[in-house]
């Protein structure tokens, strides 16, 4: 497959599975589009095309030409500076990684992972909490995750990747869909009546 069909595709079926349902993220991409088509050339030059089509900013592809082939990856949740080192000398041995998946943001989608986190507020919505009760509770903590995130050297694994030339990618919040719609329909489906039920629910998996 081709980098660009990679990072295409999660995120594809990370909005089939987003709790807001398909229909709203595609409306929250239609402002993003409106927005974009309003700004100014200056503008347009520094904004991050990706948001046109990938409703998650912690989702990206962070380098590589969208036109590689790959044929095989090192995937993990945290890939940083010692697991594209790790990829290059994998590749040294004889087994070549054309592509680093990670689960946790690295660089720019770092930088945006508290964007995400009003997720949480549909989330919360979805389960009866008021949309404004849901809006006061994640205000800190979305703003303490700005705060937090901002000083961080978000690049050094991407720049490591560059460097070496490997194409690295991270995809968060869609995985994050993927495994919250299976653990929801696995507990719809069961219906465990304690905690302990669904302790022993989660270890059948």
């Amino acid at each position: 497959m081709k980098l660009g069909e990679i990072y295409r595709l999660p995120i594809e079926k990370g909005m089939g599975k987003d709790p807001r349902t398909k229909a709203a993220v595609e409306k929250l991409l239609e402002k993003e589009k409106k927005l974009y088509a309003e700004m100014k050339e200056d503008e347009k030059k520094e904004y991050d095309r990706d948001r046109l089509f990938n409703p998650y900013g912690d989702t990206r592809l962070l380098y590589g030409d969208p036109e590689r082939e790959v044929s095989r990856a090192l995937a993990g949740i945290d890939m940083e500076t010692g697991e594209v080192l790790l990829a290059d000398r994998i590749s040294g041995r004889g087994q070549k990684i054309d592509l680093i998946i990670a689960h946790h943001p690295e660089g720019k989608a770092m930088s945006a992972l508290y964007q995400v986190m009003r997720l949480q507020e549909d989330v919360l919505a979805k389960f009866g909490v008021p949309i404004n009760v849901a809006e006061g509770i994640m205000a800190s903590r979305i703003n303490e995750v700005k705060l937090g995130l901002m000083p961080l050297n978000h690049n050094r694994a991407v720049d490591a990747a560059r460097l070496l030339d490997i194409p690295l990618m991270c995809v968060h919040t869609p995985a994050d869909n993927q495994v919250n719609d299976f653990i929801q329909t696995l507990i719809d489906e069961k219906k465990p009546e304690t905690l302990n039920d669904v302790l022993k629910l989660l270890k059948e998996i």
